[in-house]
């Protein structure tokens, strides 16, 4: 039926006059929001050009063979220059140098650093100039209480060992740690005046003996390879320290207890995915870790030990307090992010395998 002249169309025959003054009022909103965002976003000005800093040293180019960072020596254009990989040389690190000799004895983690330029969002984290300056943090003896959370959950998601139940101690690295577990340990298992006995099965961390002998205690003496204490009666054995390495470096064998009746520490720095597929949680009284093996931060500086028993414990954690009172919060920080993005790239992972 046609409308005679005059006569006003019905509101459902005004769609398309509907349609254009339904964009008009989307498009007001959108540019109200995002004026909102663009003025919210241009008061950050100190995180935009310190990321703006971060983004332009990340660009410059070293060849794939090295990398420029924020505290590099400058060079040109108040730019820090870079710092090439071991075996390259030059402005940009192109230059392959012959006879280059191999470091048996360098352990940088460096084949890690694709993966984290993969990941650069998750894993990137932009600290105030007042950013903790107190020397207190969230739990007891200077431990985040965050990090220790997210590292109980990174160990549930590699299924590499079992915390709950146990006490965590952060150190510069598992190498501050490994001293201070001595000294708890000497204590703990001492019957006599004398010593104990602090020994390894070889190969071993050099560390190990260096440590012992160096800080000289009263409580304990370096003694060895453990084989040769293997024949000893277990009544004897009482007031031992063991040091193992599982799956061990550089051989890869897993390990355990030599020494039947002696306290010992495990050391699962390489119990990783990555580096050796975990059969079972590892669930000893004293396990060892680090974040450099982990995530191969070893710029970091962030170990930490497992441990069941209270008064070993609080042995550690006196050491501890009398030796750096905690870890950099700056590095508990970084950690923390480290392992929020490694948490989440685990499962993310595993939902894609099901």
């Amino acid at each position: 039926m046609e409308p005679r002249k005059g006569q006003r169309l019905p509101f459902g025959m005004n769609f398309p006059l509907l349609l254009l003054l339904s964009s008009l009022f989307l498009n007001l909103f959108l540019l109200s929001y995002l004026s909102i965002i663009f003025c919210q976003y241009s008061q950050l000005r100190w995180t935009s050009a310190a990321a703006a800093e971060a983004e332009a040293i990340a660009a410059i180019d070293c060849s794939g063979h090295g990398r420029a960072f924020l505290d590099g020596v400058t060079v040109g254009k108040g730019l820090p220059g870079c710092e090439c990989n071991t075996c390259y040389g030059g402005n940009d690190c192109s230059l392959l140098m012959p006879e280059c000799p191999a470091d048996a004895d360098s352990g940088d983690p460096l084949f890690l650093e694709p993966y984290w330029q993969q990941h650069a969002a998750s894993s990137a984290i932009l600290v105030s100039g007042w950013h903790r300056m107190s020397y207190q943090t969230t739990g007891d003896n200077f431990i985040s209480l965050e990090l220790e959370r997210h590292i109980r959950l990174l160990h549930k998601a590699v299924r590499n060992a079992v915390t709950d139940g146990k006490f965590i101690v952060f150190g510069s690295g598992s190498t501050q740690l490994i001293n201070a577990l001595v000294y708890a340990l000497s204590l703990h298992n001492s019957t006599s005046s004398s010593p104990a006995h602090v020994v390894a099965t070889v190969p071993y961390y050099p560390v190990y003996k260096f440590q012992t002998n160096l800080f000289d205690g009263r409580e304990y003496k370096w003694e060895g390879r453990t084989s040769e204490w293997a024949n000893v009666s277990a009544s004897s054995l009482t007031n031992f320290i063991e040091f193992v390495t599982s799956p061990n470096n550089p051989d890869g064998l897993l390990r355990q207890s030599v020494l039947c009746g002696s306290a010992w520490t495990s050391s699962y720095l390489y119990l990783l995915p990555y580096l050796h597929l975990p059969t079972a949680l590892a669930d000893e009284d004293i396990m060892l870790f680090t974040n450099s093996k982990i995530s191969g931060h070893a710029s970091s500086r962030l170990g930490w030990a497992v441990i069941k028993d209270e008064k070993i414990y609080e042995r550690v954690t006196r050491y501890m307090l009398s030796n750096t009172m905690g870890v950099s919060r700056d590095t508990q920080l970084r950690v923390l992010k480290l392992n929020k993005a490694m948490i989440e790239m685990t499962y993310s992972s595993l939902v894609t395998e099901q």
